[in-house]
């Protein structure tokens, strides 16, 4: 394999054919793996906030031509950068692509005036936990992900939910947050799917106490249960915050018992993680937040080896 066969390319509309090449392969043995096609792929990343410029496709050259082997797709917003993926094709792991692939796409965030990048990554992807290790990146936090099966146990502890207006909602909601959320659940990430949403709101006392906004998805089964991803949680500041996350996640749970919920990178330490546990959401996985300050990126990757372990 020589390296003249290979070359990493940052994007453009002409190399989105090479771009979902990259990411379907790169992700065809990932645990949550999906498969895309370019117009699937164009609103991925416009509900994301990626941007082609900023990211990166690994290029192979066979016979046929050039094709994507390879992505790492990232975000830059108000000064700091999200990588929210890094996939190369299976056949090719192991001789530093994964790690080319993120030097690039950090020395084009900082070219960008990011200050910072950071990644989520599964707790038990060791390969990749050890390649974002050696370019520098620090752990922040674990992150959770909850979801339910339906039906939904009976509750006495609920009330009301309402139908919200989503960009009120957005406001309400995201100025009540008592966790910084994860960057795919941000305010400006979340406002990029506005149409795509649905808004909830609870009261106590006459007033409004809680915000759910979430998306709605599609079935994997024939008719099956209803399916929403929650984006975005908040109850009123103050002493009954516990009692006010598990009465509006009980309340939701009872207006829709034969939805199946999950909520995706809910930090730990958040206070809605007792309550999601109390409702019936179970712990499915977790992802580790890890952040790399990009004024130390280049001192990082001249001073450690280029073999160190790849994805």
């Amino acid at each position: 394999m020589s390296h003249s066969d290979f070359r990493i390319e940052f994007g453009g509309d002409h190399l989105l054919p090479a771009f979902c090449a990259g990411f379907n392969t790169g992700f065809s043995d990932y645990k949550y793996g999906i498969q895309m096609d370019e117009a699937q792929m164009v609103q991925f990343l416009a509900h994301s906030g990626i941007d082609l410029e900023h990211s990166a496709v690994l290029l192979q050259q066979n016979g046929a031509g050039w094709h994507g082997a390879g992505v790492a797709l990232v975000a830059v917003m108000d000064g700091e950068a999200w990588c929210s993926g890094l996939a190369v094709a299976p056949a090719l792991r192991g001789a530093g692509f994964g790690r080319r692939l993120m030097e690039a796409v950090q020395a084009n965030a900082t070219a960008a005036g990011a200050h910072t990048l950071r990644l989520e990554v599964l707790v038990n992807n060791a390969p990749a936990r050890q390649l974002y290790t050696a370019l520098g990146y620090q752990p922040q936090r674990e992150l959770i992900f909850w979801r339910t099966e339906a039906p939904a146990a009976p509750r006495a502890d609920v009330a009301e939910l309402h139908a919200a207006n989503v960009a009120a909602a957005l406001a309400g909601a995201y100025a009540w947050q008592a966790v910084s959320p994860a960057w795919q659940r941000r305010q400006r990430t979340v406002a990029l799917q506005r149409d795509a949403l649905w808004a909830y709101s609870f009261q106590d006392g006459g007033e409004i106490a809680g915000w759910i906004i979430s998306q709605p998805t599609a079935s994997h089964s024939p008719g099956g249960h209803l399916r929403q991803r929650i984006v975005a949680l908040a109850v009123r500041p103050g002493d009954q915050r516990p009692l006010l996350a598990h009465r509006l996640l009980a309340s939701l749970r009872a207006h829709q018992p034969n939805t199946v919920f999950s909520v995706i990178n809910e930090p730990v330490e958040s206070i809605f993680t007792p309550a999601l546990r109390d409702n019936g959401f179970v712990e499915m996985d977790r992802q580790i937040e890890m952040v790399l300050p990009l004024y130390d990126a280049e001192r990082v990757t001249k001073g450690r080896s280029s073999n160190s372990p790849d994805v």
